[in-house]
């Protein structure tokens, strides 16, 4: 199939929009969505495509980054069947819940509900459940990683750490995540009882003075808007979360930082080369206002806090921050897990998860909890090298970099040349993590 460079990139774009939506859609309806958007897109599914762009990307820069997309997308569509089997498990009513009432719920409503509980006691309940309830759910989740580890085989692709890691060498990624678990050991909050207890603290409840009542896009451009940071663009929309806690407006700002990297590319540019299936700089965008919570600088302009209870709401945000980014270097050290032998495989999992969060999470919920994403090393690599990012502002435009025009300038002009991967990937990682060593004694001091 010999299609033209620009049609190809024209399809891989639609395709990749169809996606995003259904993704959406399995997370709230399940298994109503099963329907594979993908099967309209087999020009750019297939193996076929796949080897046709190796030949023909030699000569064409915009068919040589097409085939990243290829291979992802030819992925997703063949093992669309083993996504719906995990949607159906997520939303199947399989958790019995004890208590005065005793209920039969989905592991999406149980979860839920634990993140909601405010009392130990009961959260505790609802955690056993989840871990005792899961076995449907962990095997749906497991065949998943297992399909797609064939279906990579099958594509012709031995590496996959090669395509789904934006670093090189990719092997560096999972030392840095070791070095990570290593140096911010110290800097724990007390080890948690349990596993669920150390979720709670992940959603940093006790951080929640400044923030508005509710979330909405307007609240993004009263942050932002009159720097400039916004002006011309059309930022895609994005889901919000419910509120839980600070986290939640972590989160929300990481998903405004994606939106923006997302609209702040060259017009002209192809679609495949402003937007890599592994897009570090999205990530990194992320991870920068994500973390805007931890800096007291933030809560005093910001969130019109005074300095001293900015700095003690930056800590809580911070502890909880610090465990969910241990919590990624745990999932790429688990990459490869699912080769391993059943109990081999639990052992490993409860092993990295207690180091990652001081309690180990019951190895039944391998695959589930934490989820387990191709992204999850783009998105740590990008966290760590959004710590140089925010450096660099820091010190060219002053602790308030985020209400300056010239630093939304910045970055702006920054967007204006096409995402490529930084020189040197593993040494700028590595200062990164350099970078939140400082952050975190600096804040704790």
């Amino acid at each position: 199939m010999d299609l033209p460079p620009h049609e190809i990139d024209r399809l891989i774009a639609r395709a990749t929009d169809e996606l995003r939506q259904k993704d959406r859609a399995f997370r709230v309806e399940g298994p109503a969505a099963r329907g594979n958007v993908l099967e309209a897109f087999r020009a750019v599914s297939t193996r076929s495509m796949w080897i046709e762009l190796g030949e023909r990307g030699a000569k064409d820069p915009i068919l040589a980054a097409a085939q990243a997309h290829v291979a992802a997308l030819t992925i997703t569509r063949v093992t669309w069947a083993e996504r719906v089997r995990l949607a159906e498990a997520w939303h199947a009513p399989t958790i019995e819940i004890e208590g005065p009432a005793p209920e039969r719920v989905s592991p999406r409503v149980t979860l839920a509900r634990l993140l909601d509980e405010t009392v130990p006691a009961r959260r505790h309940v609802l955690a056993d459940a989840l871990a005792r309830g899961a076995g449907d759910l962990s095997d749906a989740a497991l065949v998943h990683e297992e399909r797609r580890a064939e279906a990579f085989r099958r594509l012709g692709i031995e590496d996959v750490d090669a395509l789904e890691i934006p670093v090189k060498p990719a092997a560096s990624l999972a030392r840095i995540a070791e070095r990570l678990l290593d140096v911010t050991a110290e800097l724990l909050p007390k080890r948690a009882p349990r596993w669920d207890d150390a979720l709670a603290v992940m959603l940093a409840r006790d951080a929640g003075e400044g923030w508005p009542a509710r979330l909405s896009p307007r609240w993004f451009k009263e942050l932002f808007g009159k720097t400039g940071l916004l002006d011309g663009l059309s930022i895609p929309p994005f889901t919000l979360p419910r509120l839980l806690g600070a986290s939640s407006f972590v989160r929300a700002l990481a998903r405004f930082g994606e939106a923006f990297a997302e609209a702040d590319v060259p017009r002209a540019a192809p679609f495949v080369l402003a937007r890599p299936p592994f897009d570090l700089r999205r990530a990194r965008r992320a991870a920068l206002f994500g973390a805007l919570p931890t800096d007291p600088t933030f809560g005093v302009r910001s969130l019109g806090l005074g300095r001293s209870r900015a700095r003690v709401q930056a800590q809580d945000v911070a502890r909880a921050l610090l465990l969910s980014l241990r919590l990624d270097a745990a999932r790429v050290l688990l990459r490869g897990t699912v080769t391993l032998p059943h109990r081999a495989r639990r052992e490993r999992f409860e092993e990295l998860t207690d180091r990652a969060l001081g309690a180990s999470i019951p190895g039944g919920l391998a695959f589930v909890l934490p989820a387990f994403e191709p992204q999850d090393p783009t998105r740590l690599a990008g966290a760590l090298l959004a710590l140089s990012d925010r450096r660099a502002l820091l010190e060219r435009f002053d602790e308030d970099w985020f209400q300056n025009p010239r630093a939304a300038l910045a970055l702006r002009e920054e967007h204006a040349v096409l995402p490529r991967e930084p020189t040197s990937p593993e040494t700028a990682i590595e200062a990164g993590l350099g970078e939140l060593s400082r952050l975190l004694a600096e804040l704790f001091r």
